[in-house]
Order: structure tokens, then sequence, then C-alpha cells
């Protein structure tokens, strides 16, 4: 960290499968605080906090969590669970604190359900060949345009702790969100007004405002969008 103008901050045990729930938090929230504690303590100008959608409480639920309306934004309130979700979101507390006592200015991306060329046959095609199905998650980013994202974060003068969902305009393998917001969440969320019916249930609103991102890589590159394969 000494020397450096900006630092990402990206590691993490990716999900709370697979590890005991201590652990998983105690390595993610332990290297959040690391980070952003040597960043105040070297000056640092600039840190990139990746943070994750699951902050919002329904990825990793252990009892059910629903949206309160669709697309979700950064008013949206959170509900964490999961040793996963929750260290994320002590994260992003630590960065309101840092940015409180030092001048070090933060950026915070949550992205959602992460894409990369290779995984979106096995990831998504499954849903595209079983309409029936529910989806694992109303909204994706492409891995690439994640990177996109951070190397924006990172060159932007924004002062204070900003927070920004980071997902794709659209919605993944499927063509209709009030549809797949139904069979994975019942009747009664509000649906908020889209501009396409495929809308992502993640707005990107903000990040598109603040940083002028938009995402340029879709699930439809990959997945034959006319026979389901």
């Amino acid at each position: 960290v000494r020397g450096h103008d900006v630092v990402v901050h990206l590691a993490a045990i990716a999900n709370p499968t697979g590890h005991p729930a201590h652990t998983v938090f105690h390595n993610n929230l332990m290297s959040a605080f690391n980070v952003i504690e040597a960043s105040v303590r070297w000056d640092v100008t600039r840190l990139v906090n990746i943070s994750s959608e699951s902050v919002l409480g329904w990825a990793f639920a252990e009892r059910a969590v629903r949206p309160d309306y669709l697309p979700i934004d950064e008013e949206h309130p959170l509900r964490p669970q999961d040793p996963y979700a929750l260290a994320k979101y002590f994260a992003e507390q630590l960065c309101t604190a840092a940015v409180a006592r030092s001048a070090l200015r933060v950026l915070t991306l949550r992205p959602a359900w992460v894409l990369w060329p290779e995984t979106y046959h096995a990831e998504l095609g499954r849903f595209r060949r079983d309409p029936a199905s529910p989806l694992a998650s109303l909204s994706y980013i492409d891995g690439r345009d994640v990177a996109t994202a951070i190397v924006l974060a990172a060159a932007s003068d924004l002062p204070g702790h900003v927070i920004c969902y980071l997902a794709a305009p659209d919605l993944p393998a499927r063509d209709d969100l009030a549809t797949e917001a139904r069979r994975l969440f019942g009747d009664g969320v509000v649906l908020r007004p889209v501009d396409r019916a495929d809308a992502s249930g993640t707005s990107p609103a903000r990040i598109r405002q603040v940083l002028g991102f938009a995402a340029r890589h879709s699930w439809r590159d990959h997945l034959d969008v006319t026979n389901r394969d």
C-alpha cells in the first residue's frame, strides 16, 4: 500500500459455502479492515472497495428475504444474514468511518452475479433451456465490465464514500422481469417503472450517473436466444 495513490480491494473467500462461517467472516472482514487501515495510514487518496449485491440479503439467506421493490437501487434496505454478506456490509461501514477520519476517498462497487465468457453456458444456459425454472438471480454483470468499472472508479475524483451497484441493464437469460419476480418472490413485490420488459432486477442508474459506466457485454453474446441452447 505504501507509495500508491490508489488501492483496489478485491480479495475474499468468494461465498459462504465450502468454509466454516467463522472462517469466511474473519477472513473477509479482517482483510478489508487491514487494507482500509493501511490506506489511511499511508495516505492513499482513493480506495476502490469491492463489496457485493449479496448485502441485500437474499443471495444466501437462511430465512426468506424478498425485495421491497424492483429494480433495487442504492436506497433499498440491506438485510444480510450469511457471513459473506455480513462481512461485506461491515466492510462498507469501515470505509465510511475511514473517510470520516482521514483524507481517503472510497468508491464501493456492489457487483451482481459475475459471469465470464467461459461460464455463461454452464451458469445461464440451463435457464434458457428450461423456461419454467426460476432464475438464480435477477441481475448479472460480465467480469470484463467489472474490470472496466474498477478502472473508472480508480480514476474518479468523487469525494467521500460513494456506493454503486454494478449490473448489466438486462435480465440474465430471460425476457420479463415481472414474471421472474413473481417466480422468485411471489405476488406483492412492487415493480417500479422500467424502460424495457427484460430490465435487470438491479438498477445501474447510479453508476452510470457518477462514473459514466455502461456495460458492454451481454449474455446474448454467448447464448442462442432463439433455440434456448
